[in-house]
């Protein structure tokens, strides 16, 4: 793959701890369906509106944050029921279960499973330069955010501020949902929090009530509890406070974690940043030492620390520059405190900053101190991610030079730079990344291109398990949208909340031997021009001669094939004849690297061009399916030619299990008032979600040709612009992707 050489100098952003100092959001507030009007940057309002008020669209989150007197204050005054758009920027979909299987199955056999990555990120950062920021929405029409699609590699996602100033405690419901739906815990940000100079006179962070109770700690908790995410990170720098405000912070984190089990939460997790002593000096210690060790003590306070960025054996940053080893006294103390490190100490890297003239690439540069490149050492800790969003944006702008406002390609090169630095520079993560040894010199340089990504430190993770399982390939973002392989919708839209589980590996592809990274191959996307359902499909496409073929290993999975498991793909030309070269295949536990191909068993037309094609594994007592390919083999005499085929749905099922789910209950116009787009109304949407069975709802205009308005897993949705007296029809759609009757509603 040829190299892509910067052409400017990267923007920088500077972190400084007062970074999110306050500004309104500005949010791109959809006109009619059809586009006939305008999107409108609108400030929103902040803090919580009168009860009874309709909510806005896009909705957003109010703005909490204990961060002054005022902010303390707010934040306890905050009122859920007086919130019109807290009901509809919930999270309902539970936290997933990791599988575990053994090494053998991995991209990479030799890296080790024990390291966790914490990425503390800005999640739907604008892609183009001066755009307003939206970052604080769960989904809208007519932008094109950073949506990165490797939540499967991160462990924890902590929603970052960003740079809107907008500062809230509470992680977007979006990041919630995509980080839940690959087995990850999602996590606030508390920046800053108040403390009083004169403990006790001012009601501030450590604030108790007449029973001895945190007001706070309290709050924050019961936040997280009703709007599903799982806890904060703690972003306290640059203060100094009394030992007894230090005692009481222990005292509340402890007592935040009582309460979130007491409220029955399935986790409840807390990450503090090192900067702040347990004496309650402010201090940097760039490592885990007894002037922070005391916050993480085995079953309460803190679960873990983010070590300050200068913790590398020769930092080249001037102010911090060492040449000390802060790791293996940092993993030796822990171990003596009967703490597992990979668990509680987590190495920071500034990915926001680097390759800026002063800091380092921090991948190619320092990570191996921590996690050894390819495994070629036993890992001793585990790692955290500062702001990549930023980072792989200004390196997608510098790469493309004056070619930046060229929307299309801009967001091609930013979906590279995602993937460049999760899949690693060959962008297969089963393919080993070559060393390299920088000087700081080169390492600093804002025309160093990166070398290294974290599937070339850490393996991927992946939740498929349970059946069935379906993945339309929907990233969470798409030009259009399409219900049964039509347009439903000719707006740009974006909904992370929507995001499917994607393609475990991107993109590994062999030749049909099992050899990874030969010539020739087929290359593999996701195409945004063709979908089945959502916004896009899997393209596989390149030039295929006589006898040659490409393997696309695509998920990991913990399948058990005791019955016939039949899988099944939507499929679409895209050259003549493409679909009838397209094969499946399962690799079982006993032979991991072995590519069982499955005969069709059926071949069905399907609507508007897409047909399914119909594989069953046989039953194999004891058996463990954990991967599944998709294949394309070229016949003997077949003449070398362009090929293209689309995929537009993977769906794994024990045979004969389907089943309908009921029409939703209870749907009904929860709030409305006039839309700021000028046309129709903004309609606040409730209805009775079910407890299980149910894999998303969505919302679609009544009538023979319905269009698609929104898509949710939940219990409430805000759609814009309607029509009074407009038709809206729910429909529940069922983790093998059938659906149910509709309920149907009309505006008024």
């Amino acid at each position: 793959m040829s190299r892509i050489e910067p052409q400017l100098p990267f923007t920088m952003y500077r972190r400084g701890f007062l970074a999110a100092a306050g500004a309104t959001l500005a949010a791109t507030v959809a006109g009619t369906w059809g586009g006939q009007t305008a999107a409108a940057a609108v400030p929103q309002p902040r803090g919580a509106s009168p009860s009874g008020a309709a909510p806005s669209f896009p909705p957003t989150q109010t703005e909490l944050q204990p961060g002054s007197p005022e902010g303390v204050q707010a934040l306890l005054a905050y009122d859920i029921a007086a919130d019109p758009n807290a009901a509809y920027m919930r999270s309902h979909v539970p936290c997933a279960s990791r599988i575990d299987l053994p090494a053998a199955v991995q991209a990479n056999p030799r890296l080790s499973p024990r390291p966790q990555i914490f990425s503390l990120n800005t999640f739907y950062w604008p892609i183009q330069a001066g755009a307003p920021s939206f970052r604080h929405t769960r989904y809208g029409f007519d932008q094109y955010p950073y949506i990165t699609r490797f939540a499967h590699y991160q462990d924890y996602m902590g929603d970052w501020m960003g740079l809107s100033g907008r500062s809230d405690c509470t992680p977007n419901p979006a990041c919630v949902d995509a980080a839940h739906r690959n087995g990850a815990l999602a996590l606030g940000t508390i920046f800053q929090p108040y403390f009083s100079a004169t403990p006790g006179a001012v009601t501030d962070f450590i604030a108790k009530d007449s029973k001895g109770g945190y007001l706070v700690g309290d709050k924050l908790v019961d936040l997280a509890a009703y709007f599903g995410y799982d806890g904060y990170f703690l972003n306290i720098e640059g203060k100094t406070i009394t030992r007894s405000q230090a005692d009481d912070l222990a005292a509340m984190f402890e007592s935040m974690h009582a309460r979130a089990h007491a409220k029955g939460m399935p986790a409840f997790y807390l990450q503090i940043y090192d900067a702040l002593w347990t004496d309650g000096s402010g201090e940097y210690e760039n490592r885990f030492n007894e002037h922070n060790a005391d916050w993480i003590v085995p079953g309460r306070e803190v679960d873990s620390m983010f070590v300050n960025y200068a913790w590398p054996q020769g930092f080249a940053q001037p102010d911090y520059a060492h040449d000390e080893d802060y790791v293996a006294p940092s993993v030796a103390l822990a171990e003596q405190r009967g703490l597992d490190p990979f668990r509680t100490l987590f190495f920071a890297l500034d990915i926001g900053e680097e390759n800026d003239g002063v800091h380092a690439n921090a991948l190619d540069y320092y990570v191996d101190q921590v996690i050894p490149l390819n495994g070629e050492r036993p890992p001793v800790a585990s790692l955290a991610l500062f702001s990549q969003a930023d980072r792989l944006v200004s390196r997608a702008r510098a790469q493309l030079g004056s070619q930046a406002s060229d929307l299309s390609a801009l967001q091609e090169a930013v979906h590279i730079a995602d993937r460049r630095f999760w899949s690693g520079r060959a962008e297969n993560p089963a393919v080993p990344a070559t060393p390299v040894h920088p000087t700081v010199e080169q390492a600093v340089s804002p025309q160093w291109v990166p070398q290294y990504g974290i599937a070339n430190f850490v393996p991927e993770r992946s939740v498929i398990a349970k059946l069935p399982f379906t993945t339309r390939f929907n990233t969470g973002q798409g030009d259009r949208f399409f219900l049964r392989g039509a347009p439903a919708g000719q707006r740009v839209w974006y909904s992370m909340s929507i995001q499917d589980v994607l393609p475990t590996w991107q993109w590994w592809t062999r030749d049909l031997h099992g050899v990874t990274g030969t010539e020739g191959l087929l290359h593999i996307d996701y195409d945004h021009s063709v979908a089945y359902d959502g916004g896009n499909s899997l393209r596989l496409s390149g030039r295929l001669s006589e006898g040659a073929g490409t393997e696309a290993r695509l998920f990991k999975t913990a399948i058990h094939a005791d019955r016939p498991v039949v899988v099944s793909l939507l499929v679409r030309e895209g050259s003549r004849g493409s679909t009838g070269l397209v094969r499946l295949g399962v690799s079982y536990a006993d032979a991991p690297d072995r590519t069982v191909w499955l005969t069709a068993r059926g071949r069905r037309a399907g609507v508007n061009g897409w047909r399914r094609l119909e594989f069953e594994a046989a039953p194999r007592r004891g058996a463990l399916i954990t991967a599944v390919s998709v294949g394309v083999v070229a016949p003997s005499g077949a003449p070398r030619g362009d090929y293209t085929v689309y995929v537009g749905e993977l769906r794994i099922v024990a045979r004969g299990a389907a089943q309908q789910p009921a029409a939703p209950t209870g749907l009904r116009v929860d709030a409305s008032a006039p839309s700021r787009s000028g046309s129709g109304l903004t309609v606040g949407l409730r209805w009775r979600s079910a407890p299980d069975g149910v894999w998303y709802y969505d919302l679609r205009s009544a009538g023979a040709s319905p269009q698609w308005l929104g898509r949710i897993s939940g219990d409430a949705y805000v759609l814009d612009a309607v029509s009074p007296g407009a038709r809206v029809a729910l429909v529940a759609v069922a983790p093998d992707g059938t659906e149910s009757e509709p309920a149907v509603v009309t505006v008024r």
